[in-house]
């Protein structure tokens, strides 16, 4: 069953706040047993996130709305055999980063092809591994950044994305530099140990 439109893009749900895993866990039960309101309520939660962290890979509105589609569509379409082994939110951005990755590999085998037949293509294998991981570390520093609290992430993403100054960044937010100082340091940290244990 296709998704429906009618709530592929609502926002007004879309941060249902999930008390815990086991409420997650809950959905999983309901859509297997082919609920469709408990469908509708996961893809409303997290569709927008999922999104974001497609759009972080493919860098193409379209190709990341087609990706978390996709995802969805293929849980809905198997939801009798559905057991995501761990949290449901963790099957959710795997699914995504898995099906993100493929569609970038296709598409660089597809250019690749394009400039040179099959000797290009099997020259720049490492090339398509080397773009692999670029995206990947992307993505993992954004979603690291999105799990700062949101003042601490405004300034590592102005210090780190946007290169402003200290005292620019202060400015912008309206707080002292010592602040920034404190709050980028802080973000940092947090930064390189989730960067560490991603490894």
């Amino acid at each position: 069953m296709p998704l429906k439109a009618s709530f592929a893009n609502q926002s007004e749900d879309r941060w249902v706040d999930v008390n815990s895993d086991a409420d997650e866990r809950a959905w999983a039960d309901r859509i297997r047993a082919g609920d469709i309101a408990a469908f509708e309520t996961l893809y409303r939660t997290y569709w927008e996130r999922l999104f974001a962290f497609a759009f972080r890979y493919v860098q193409l509105k379209e190709d990341a709305e087609e990706i978390v589609q996709e995802v969805f569509f293929r849980i809905w379409r198997g939801r009798a055999q559905w057991m995501p082994a761990g949290a449901v939110r963790n099957y959710l951005y795997l699914a995504v980063r898995n099906a993100a990755r493929d569609r970038l590999e296709r598409a660089a085998v597809a250019r690749r092809l394009g400039r040179g037949g099959r000797v290009g293509q099997l020259a720049t294998a490492t090339e398509i591994q080397s773009d692999l991981e670029a995206a990947d570390l992307v993505a993992a520093v954004q979603r690291a950044l999105d799990e700062l609290p949101p003042k601490r992430s405004a300034v590592c993403k102005l210090r780190l994305i946007d290169e402003l100054s200290y005292a620019q960044i202060a400015e912008r937010l309206g707080i002292c530099e010592k602040t920034v100082e404190t709050q980028l340091a802080r973000g940092l940290k947090f930064l390189r140990e989730r960067l560490h244990d991603a490894r």
